[in-house]
């Protein structure tokens, strides 16, 4: 299979584009939460919501994903992120959080239909670091969002950033018009054009009784508390707990994004060459673990270089077990159940992702401080080598 660049470059592009608008209302958060009159704690109930519309999506997503086909999947999810983006400019938090929803479900066209474009792509030698460089496209979509989006609202206002992210999606949509059908390689045409079920609950409970699979899931669900959390919460912290200004907490939160990208491409790359996935699954798991402890003893008179060596630690490993974890569910999945099987894996992520934020607001805002939700974070971190452990038994 030659040019696997080019689906390559489609499923990064539509990654860094709907991430940017994933993390668009918490880089933003304080700002938002106080147009909307709720505390800065509510973002957490964002990104859940958000993670909620993304599940329902993995429950529906794998027959449209055969019918359309994977770009023109891929095009919608970034339809669906303008439309809850133009949502969110309301200002209302009750329609932010229908907006969280919406956004939640183009988010949600990542995961199935890139892994059927890729598998359809890469060679298999190269299947971990294709998916792994895919995923790097999450941390430089924030990485945009943590730069110009503060910068950007202090200048103009929170509307004007976010009105410009949306832009940026339909942008992203309307340029991958420009990859013709006959420039892309395609999914095979049986599965492309099998009349599947939208919903295809047995298919989806079959697999999930895979005790491979389950494994995976029950990882990247432990994982998924860990990393979502932090990208709903990090700059809420910074600014909140450490007395840091909302450009400082901007910049330090694009430095821990700028870090997953050399750390989830090494990792992919390790992962096929030199470290089995395993191994290099539960060196992201200690990492995480540790560098959560780090940041949880920092203090408001803590010296602006050791916060940012803590974040910078953190971004360099939290986020390494995406593209690995994808790249092994694919290799895992029946013929012609790619998306299927992704969709399966990301329901257990997600699970995470909605869990992990609530978890984090209810420890913080009870009386445990944001101390007591960093340390519940490092404990998900080191219980997920448990998969790991039993799938080596």
């Amino acid at each position: 299979m030659t040019g696997w660049y080019r689906p390559l470059a489609i499923a990064a592009s539509v990654q860094v584009a709907t991430t940017a608008a994933d993390v668009a209302v918490p880089v933003l958060g304080p700002l938002i939460t106080a147009e909307a009159g709720v505390p800065a704690s509510h973002v957490g109930y964002y990104s859940s919501a958000v993670a909620t519309g993304a599940v329902v999506f993995y429950l529906l997503g794998a027959g449209l994903a055969h019918r359309v086909g994977p770009v023109r999947c891929l095009q919608l999810g970034a339809a669906l992120c303008a439309g809850a983006l133009f949502i969110v400019l309301s200002g209302y938090w009750w329609l932010i959080l229908a907006a969280g929803l919406l956004l939640g479900l183009g988010f949600g066209t990542n995961a199935p239909a890139s892994a059927a474009l890729l598998h359809a792509s890469v060679p298999a030698r190269r299947s971990t670091l294709a998916f792994s460089i895919k995923q790097a496209g999450m941390p430089l979509g924030a990485i945009l969002a943590g730069l110009l989006l503060p910068a950007l609202a202090a200048l103009w206002g929170w509307q004007a950033a976010i009105l410009g992210l949306a832009g940026l999606c339909l942008l992203c949509l309307t340029a991958i018009q420009f990859f013709s059908r006959d420039r892309v390689p395609q999914v095979p045409r049986e599965a492309a054009q099998a009349n599947r079920p939208l919903l295809d609950l047995r298919g989806l409970l079959s697999l999930a009784n895979r005790r491979d699979i389950r494994r995976l899931m029950l990882f990247g669900a432990l994982l998924a508390v860990v990393q979502g959390s932090a990208n709903a919460f990090l700059v809420t912290y910074l600014v909140t707990g450490l007395g840091h200004s909302l450009v400082i907490a901007g910049t330090l939160y694009a430095l821990f994004q700028a870090l997953g990208i050399p750390g989830r491409i090494a990792s992919g790359w390790l992962a096929d060459s030199a470290v089995s996935r395993s191994g290099m699954l539960a060196i992201t798991a200690v990492g995480s673990a540790a560098a959560i402890s780090l940041l949880s003893l920092l203090g408001p008179t803590s010296p602006l270089m050791l916060v940012g060596l803590c974040v910078a630690a953190l971004g360099l490993v939290i986020g390494n077990w995406n593209g690995i974890l994808i790249a092994e569910v694919t290799s895992l999945a029946p013929k012609g159940q790619v998306p299927e099987a992704n969709n399966v894996l990301s329901l257990g992520i997600f699970a995470g992702f909605i869990l992990g934020p609530l978890l984090f607001s209810l420890v913080a805002s009870s009386g445990g401080g944001f101390e007591a939700a960093l340390y519940l974070l490092a404990i998900s971190a080191l219980l997920s080598l448990l998969p790991l452990v039993w799938r080596r038994r």
